[in-house]
């Protein structure tokens, strides 16, 4: 884990957690950084002079000691080797959905349930059997079938 001040490269990356006072991550939940969401760094930190972050299509200029608070995992820019299907995920490690395969309607009803690209998702509890999979996706707690989980290819975050 690294905090948005030490990232070096553009990139995009998910938020994981946001530490600081009070007030500083209640303005930053009230522009929507929350734990999960994706962000992509335009400039990196140089010279202690903050940097510049592209967050739901707006820009925003976030002071070195703001960026600090902020802990953030590199996200993959495209599908590659590294993706695994969710259902090979161990219990609470968080990933990045990456792609949703499998039948059309299958897909469309996940895609339906906020199982989208970029999203973050976690699993929380395996049946006795191994099947369903509890998983937490923006904020609450949805059971899939674990073949369902076999057709999410996700990017494990660091």
């Amino acid at each position: 884990m690294q905090t948005l001040a030490s990232v070096d490269l553009r990139s995009s990356y998910v938020i994981l957690q946001i530490n600081g006072e009070k007030a500083l991550t209640r303005r930053l939940r009230e522009v929507g950084m929350i734990k999960g969401r994706i962000i992509y760094v335009i400039s990196t930190n140089q010279n202690s002079n903050g940097l510049v972050v592209m967050f739901q299509g707006q820009r925003f200029a976030l002071s070195e000691s703001m960026a600090k608070c902020i802990e953030v995992g590199q996200v993959g820019a495209v599908a590659d080797a590294n993706d695994k299907n969710l259902a090979d995920i161990p219990v609470g490690k968080p990933c990045v959905i990456t792609k949703v395969n499998g039948d059309r309607t299958v897909r469309k009803r996940l895609m339906d349930m906020g199982l989208t690209r970029n999203t973050m998702v976690t699993i929380t509890k395996v049946a006795p059997l191994g099947d369903p999979l509890e998983l937490v996706v923006r904020g609450y707690h949805l059971s899939i079938r674990k073949y369902e989980a076999q057709t999410i290819m996700v990017q494990e975050v660091d």
